[in-house]
């Protein structure tokens, strides 16, 4: 079977496989692999189509192999513009053309006999077919595939246009739909593109080298300075019998060096000569409802669609004036829009500095308990048991609650060596900031307004390292 290879050949399959032409690229005694197919006038979408000895009906040989046909270089087979309807394939159009066909030799590989779908009269030397246009036409390419001009646009577009409709679907008919469907990988196009590349070299293609050089030196966000910055100044000095064994650091560097229980003693004592003890308790309780509604996920549980899921705050409130912005940090958070509950020490439903709060809290509709056990499971609880100025014991009650109570812990000017077995999530500490035991979390500095006379007064040099915040938080 070798000496059949690179003859053209049309080979007749019959239903439902059809009518084949091509060159003949490998043969053997049970298939034969057919090259440059056309498949019912149609070119096959792939490169090679083999076709089994069973389902051929019939083969004729439409051109030999070229050792056998070197005088012959070329043939061409003209199109006419017959009347065969809306799809004139080139198997129809060589029908039409009785003129070019010369001998034919016949070769039955199969005993199976049917009239072919396609009977074609080709020559027998001829080479590949050259389908020509009208002469009228000077534009030799009009009726390639995928050419701007080939296909009319609009309806009606008159007989130039149906002509050229009718050679692009005899030249390429439905084979090329295939190619036209498969899906484009945008994602690995695009994993291919490199934006960045791009973009330099936009950027670096119309600009002097001076220019560009300074731009990838140093570029600057829309808020940096493009002066350099000069050295971070050291907002507060302590004097050194004063300072505490730790130096605190804020997110932007400054440096917060920690004071000694007896210089934050005196810094109390002083804001209460100056009569602004109730103000500071008021700054303390605004920024412990801050630190509370960030540890409570404020922004997503206090939003207006999810009100069902409002977080619970339980504040414990020692009978003193610490216990007193206790609660009032407590109406502060149900102004938020926060379940809050307060459970008092004992005696602390009668101390003077809580009784005006008290009768605040009845207004606000925030229950004062005196049992932890009618107390909501919580979401945080704030710890104002410790007053710097008025030391006392915590309740044994309130601390085992706190144990055992699942919740974020925020302690508000605890105690420097903590409660035993409790472990808060932050501290929360005025003015100057403490050495805090670990368990009592991270330590945040609230700003309650201290005047500057009273910091030189105890002989500390200061400067507001709050910024623009009301809430400082240190590491």
């Amino acid at each position: 079977m070798s000496k059949w290879i690179g003859y053209a050949v049309s080979v007749n399959c019959g239903e439902p496989l059809g009518c084949y032409q091509g060159t003949i690229l490998e043969a053997d005694g049970t298939t034969i692999t057919l090259t440059k197919a056309f498949r019912n006038g149609f070119p096959y979408p792939k490169s090679q189509v083999t076709l089994n000895a069973a389902d051929i009906k019939d083969l004729k040989i439409i051109e030999e192999a070229k050792s056998k046909s070197a005088e012959q270089t070329h043939s061409t087979v003209a199109v006419k513009n017959n009347r065969k309807g809306s799809r004139a394939t080139v198997c129809e159009n060589l029908q039409a053309n009785p003129s070019h066909s010369g001998n034919q030799q016949s070769v039955n590989v199969s005993n199976k006999t049917a009239p072919s779908r396609c009977p074609v009269q080709a020559p027998t030397r001829s080479k590949p077919i050259d389908i020509q246009g009208s002469r009228n036409n000077k534009n030799n390419h009009s009726g390639s595939f995928g050419n701007a001009g080939s296909t009319p646009k609009g309806r009606g577009g008159g007989p130039f246009h149906e002509k050229a409709r009718r050679r692009n679907e005899a030249c390429f008919g439905d084979a090329a739909d295939p190619a036209l469907d498969d899906d484009f990988d945008f994602e690995g196009n695009l994993a291919l593109f490199d934006k960045q590349a791009l973009w330099r070299e936009m950027g670096s293609a119309a600009r002097p080298d001076v220019v560009r050089a300074a731009d990838e030196a140093a570029r600057f966000r829309h808020d940096e300075n493009v002066l350099g910055a000069a050295p971070a100044p050291r907002d507060i000095r302590l004097p050194d019998e004063l300072r505490g064994p730790v130096v605190f650091s804020a997110d932007d560097g400054r440096r917060v060096p920690a004071a000694a229980p007896a210089l934050r003693r005196a810094l109390w004592a002083g804001l209460r000569r100056a009569g602004l003890l109730p103000a500071a308790h008021t700054l303390l309780a605004r920024a412990a409802a801050d630190v509370a509604l960030r540890l409570a996920g404020g922004g997503r549980r206090l939003e207006a669609r999810n009100a069902h899921q409002a977080p619970v705050a339980v504040v414990l409130a020692g009978a003193h004036r610490a216990g007193a912005g206790g609660a009032e940090a407590a109406r502060v958070l149900a102004a938020h829009g926060v379940r809050a509950h307060v459970l008092l020490a004992p005696g602390a439903a009668a101390a003077p500095a809580l009784r005006a709060e008290l009768a605040a809290l009845a207004l606000a509709g925030v229950p004062a308990h005196e049992a932890a056990a009618t107390l909501p499971p919580p979401d945080v609880v704030l710890l104002a048991l410790h007053d710097p100025l008025e030391p006392r014991e915590a309740p044994a009650e309130a601390l085992a609650w706190v144990r055992g109570a699942r919740a974020a812990v925020v302690a508000v000017e605890p105690p420097a060596a903590g409660w035993d077995g409790v472990c808060a999530r932050a501290s929360l500490l005025a003015g100057l900031p403490a050495a805090l035991p670990p368990a009592l979390g991270r330590v945040y500095l609230a700003n309650v307004a201290p005047p500057a006379a009273l910091f030189r007064e105890l002989g500390v040099s200061y400067r507001p390292p709050f910024g623009a915040s009301s809430v400082l938080a240190l590491d």
